[in-house]
């Protein structure tokens, strides 16, 4: 199944094992999604290469199955605001 959720900044935690996988958890406000990997450096450079949609958010197509299980994250849009930007949402708050 695949789904396309607009405002995704998921938090992730960090790799976890269970069942001779290590899996790390994206969580949002949309739900909890699971990715499994097989060797925990695999987790690590996933959650690296998650970075930006952790920070940033964006607009992402999950191929799931069954149990919120991602098999594919596919970045369709990142919402990463300019310098400018950033100052001032830092400076307002």
């Amino acid at each position: 199944m695949e789904i396309i959720l607009d405002k995704f900044k998921p938090k992730i935690t960090r790799p976890f094992k269970r069942k001779n996988e290590y899996w790390v958890k994206l969580i949002d406000e949309n739900g909890e999604f699971v990715m499994k990997f097989k060797t925990p450096l695999e987790a690590e450079d996933a959650i690296y290469g998650l970075l930006d949609l952790q920070v940033y958010g964006g607009k992402v197509k999950l191929k799931i199955r069954e149990g919120n299980v991602i098999e594919d994250i596919e970045i369709l849009e990142l919402y990463k605001p300019s310098a400018k930007e950033l100052v001032n949402e830092y400076f307002t708050d």
